[in-house]
């Protein structure tokens, strides 16, 4: 499934900034990744906030039909999608539960 972008505005540099919210903090960390946007992968996204396979990342992303979701993304290779020029992620302890995939096309 391709990543929607929220706006035309993607930024020219080959930077990417991300804000992370994690289970212990109501303020958002913040780091860059070094790839433009629409480039950046979950693996990219891993690394840099230094978190592994326990974890379950979210993305703000916009769906054409719902409008604002947060989207989980599980595939390293997987691009992330980008808000408003930006990543916006949730990053959450993975307690077990089951992932369901969408349908195949």
């Amino acid at each position: 499934m391709a990543h929607s972008y929220s706006s035309p505005l993607v930024s020219s540099c080959g930077s990417t900034k991300v804000l992370y919210f994690t289970d212990h903090s109501h303020t958002p960390c913040m780091i860059h990744i070094n790839k433009r946007l629409g480039k950046v992968t979950l693996r990219d996204v891993k690394t840099a906030v230094d978190r592994d396979d326990n974890h379950r990342f979210h993305f703000k992303a916009l769906d054409p039909e719902f409008g604002t979701v947060k989207e989980e993304v599980f595939e390293d290779e997987a691009l992330v999608p980008g808000w408003e020029g930006k990543i916006v992620a949730w990053v959450e302890e993975d307690n077990g539960e089951e992932r369901i995939k969408g349908p195949s096309c």
